[in-house]
C-alpha cells in the first residue's frame, strides 16, 4: 500500500483531554441502573432520542414523537422519503449490537440498510468525487474515490489494533471516516452510528445515553470542530469535541439519576396511580395550581423519567415509571 493511500491518525492527547476522559470514567462507575424495566424504557427511548437527533442533523423535519410513533408502526402524516430515512434508522438501531465496530464489512451493510431505496449504490463506496458545501460554496473537497478503499480499509486496521482507549478511538474515527467521506450520501449519520456502537462495547451504560442528541444540541460546534481539523491536519479539536460532548450527556443522565420530586410533583403522581386518565386541567381544579404550573411540573416528571405518555392526547394514559 502506498503512503498516500493510508490513513495515519495525526492526534495529541493533551491533559485537558485526559481529565475530561477520567471525569467520563468515574461517572459511568457511578451509573446504577439494576431494575431490568426501566433499563429497557431507558435504552427504547435512547434510540429514539439519537435517531431523531441524528436525521435531524441531515435536516429531517420529523418530530421526536414522529420517530417514536413510527418504532410503533403508527402512521403519520409526513414526507414518504424522511419517513423511509426514520425507519431505516430503527432498524439499524434495533440490532446496534450485532454489528462489530471493527468490521469494515459491518460498515458497508449499515450504510446499505441506512440509505436503503435512496442510493443505487447504497452499500459501496463512492465512485466519484465528492465534496461538502455550505450554502453554495464549496468548503470541503474530499480524498478521490480511486483511494477510498484503501483509505477506509487502513482506517480500519488502525482501530482493529489500536490499544489506544476506546471514547478517544472512536472520536478519531468519527474525524477520518468524514474526511474521507466514502459515500455518496449518509456518511454523517453512519459515522454517528459507529461512534455509538464502539462507545457501547466500551461501557453498556452507552445504550442510553443519546449521544446524537447532544451533537445536534451543539451542531454548529460539531460542524466547526470537523472544519477546523480540516484546516489544522489533526483530530485533536474534534476528539475534545467528543469528549466534552460525552461528559455533558453524562451529567444530565445522572443529574436526572438523582432527580428528586416536589410537592406537586408528588401530589401529580398520586394521581396519576389513582386514574391514569387524568388531564393536566383536572389535576389544575383538584390542587388549586394553575394549569401552566401543571404542565411545566408535567413536562419536568417526563424529563426526568419519572412518568410517561403512553398513546394520543385524547385516548392515552399516563404510566408511572419510578
Amino acid at each position: 500500500m502506498k503512503l498516500f493511500d493510508e490513513i495515519k491518525p495525526v492526534f495529541f492527547i493533551d491533559n485537558k483531554m485526559n481529565n475530561i476522559l477520567n471525569d467520563i470514567n468515574v461517572k459511568l462507575k457511578n451509573i446504577n441502573v439494576n431494575d431490568k424495566q426501566k433499563r429497557k424504557y431507558m435504552i427504547s427511548k435512547s434510540k429514539i432520542r439519537s435517531i431523531h437527533s441524528s436525521l435531524a442533523i441531515e435536516a429531517n423535519s420529523l418530530s421526536l414523537f414522529d420517530v417514536e410513533s413510527i418504532s410503533e408502526n403508527k402512521l403519520i402524516l409526513g414526507k414518504k422519503d424522511e419517513v423511509q430515512e426514520v425507519k431505516n434508522a430503527i432498524e439499524a438501531y434495533n440490532h446496534i449490537n450485532e454489528y462489530n465496530y471493527k468490521s469494515e464489512n459491518d460498515l458497508l451493510k449499515l450504510h446499505g440498510l441506512m440509505m436503503k431505496y435512496f442510493d443505487e449504490d447504497n452499500g459501496n463506496y463512492r465512485n466519484h468525487g465528492e465534496g461538502v458545501k455550505r450554502e453554495d460554496e464549496i468548503i470541503y473537497m474530499a480524498p478521490e474515490s480511486i483511494l477510498v478503499p484503501s483509505l477506509m480499509k487502513s482506517l480500519f486496521e488502525y482501530i482493529s489494533s489500536s490499544d489506544l482507549n476506546i471514547i478517544i478511538l472512536s472520536a478519531i474515527f468519527h474525524y477520518y471516516f468524514v474526511f474521507i467521506h466514502p459515500f455518496s450520501d449518509g456518511n454523517g449519520r453512519c459515522a454517528r452510528f459507529w461512534v455509538t456502537l464502539m462507545l457501547i462495547n466500551y461501557d453498556k451504560n452507552f445504550e442510553f445515553i443519546p449521544l446524537e442528541e447532544e451533537i445536534y444540541l451543539n451542531q454548529e460546534n460539531y460542524y466547526l470542530a470537523i472544519a477546523e481539523c480540516h484546516n489544522n491536519g489533526n483530530a485533536n479539536v474534534f476528539i475534545k469535541f467528543i469528549l466534552q460532548t460525552i461528559n455533558s450527556s453524562l451529567d444530565k443522565l445522572i443529574k436526572n439519576s438523582n432527580f428528586v420530586c416536589n410537592d406537586i410533583q408528588n401530589k401529580i403522581i398520586e394521581l396519576i396511580a389513582n386514574n391514569n386518565r387524568i388531564t393536566q386541567n383536572e389535576i389544575a381544579n383538584i390542587t388549586n395550581v394553575n394549569v401552566r404550573t401543571i404542565k411545566r411540573n408535567f413536562k419536568i416528571l417526563i424529563d426526568n423519567l419519572i412518568i410517561e405518555r403512553i398513546g394520543s392526547d385524547k385516548a392515552g394514559y399516563w404510566q408511572i415509571l419510578k
